[in-house]
């Protein structure tokens, strides 16, 4: 998948279809907005753009997610180094727990279903 759209826009994909990502920042392209973290959620990066930084989030930008990468890159930088890095962040064992149930709820209420269905006599 490529993007090329404002920052805020690229982190609003990520944040949309990788729920569990989290960014981190290249401090040598972003030194000069002087992060208080190398590592953070899409949401929590924009709130932060917004407070030190709200021009940066209009940036050109560039999201590339294939086989070989997952990074952003924006667009005005002269050299072609992403400005932050897309990790999976681990899930906890609540997480993890949590996400077993609710699969396993669906589960149970597809089988309730079907059940239900085959149950009723077929039209003769």
């Amino acid at each position: 998948m490529k993007l090329q759209e404002k920052l805020q826009i690229c982190l609003l994909a990520i944040a949309s279809r990788y729920p569990e990502c989290m960014l981190d920042i290249n401090e040598e392209v972003l030194l000069p907005q002087s992060f208080q973290t190398q590592r953070c959620t899409p949401v929590d990066l924009m709130e932060r753009l917004q407070s030190h930084a709200p021009q940066l989030l209009q940036a050109p930008a560039q999201l590339v997610v294939d086989e070989q990468e997952r990074a952003i890159y924006l667009v005005e930088q002269p050299q072609h180094i992403p400005a932050f890095w897309l990790r999976s962040r681990e899930r906890t064992n609540e997480e993890e727990l949590a996400a077993l149930r609710r699969e396993n709820a669906a589960l149970k209420a597809e089988n309730r279903e079907l059940k239900t269905r085959f149950a009723q006599p077929l039209p003769v």
